[in-house]
């Protein structure tokens, strides 16, 4: 059994936006080879990540993999389903937009599905380090006095992210 699409022309005004509700997550014809499990990733308006693992449903008509999710009522979230296999992600869906609601069900199509090297991926900047040249060059600049090594060595601290 499905669940109910969401009637997009009513809104349930007795839970305003920001209630917290159970969201029920459903994805329907997707096959696992033994050792693989399904995600679902899961990004708030706010910008925070989940992973949620996904329960496999089997009954004599079909295979359903689905999960329960906490989320606000009506916030924004984007989402996608990963396949995973020996902790390395092998395909996921594109990522989508809703409104977080009592349902989301979809259908696993292997023809959208994009693999994981090609998948992009959020960019960390990494704060390089200063080269111990530059250190010594910055030392070497300062004046021999006590004064003069006083700040040579705040200016290492500095460098190296020692001093706050």
């Amino acid at each position: 059994m499905e669940l109910k699409k969401h009637n997009p022309l009513f809104l349930d005004s007795t839970q305003p936006v920001g209630d917290k509700l159970i969201t029920n997550v459903e994805l329907l014809d997707a096959s696992l080879a033994p050792g693989e499990s399904l995600y679902l990733e899961v990004t708030d308006s706010f910008g925070v990540q989940q992973k949620f693992a996904l329960k496999t449903v089997a009954t004599k008509k079909s295979v359903r993999h689905s999960a329960e999710l906490w989320l606000n009522q009506n916030e924004q979230i984007k989402y996608r389903f990963i396949l995973i296999s020996a902790g390395a992600e092998l395909l996921s869906t594109p990522e989508k937009t809703a409104l977080a609601v009592g349902a989301i069900s979809e259908k696993w199509d292997p023809a959208t599905t994009v693999k994981a090297s090609a998948a992009p991926k959020a960019k960390k900047a990494n704060p390089k380090a200063p080269k111990s040249s530059e250190i010594k060059k910055t030392a070497s600049i300062k004046s021999q006095g006590l004064l003069g090594t006083a700040q040579d060595y705040q200016q290492m601290k500095f460098l190296l992210g020692e001093l706050e």
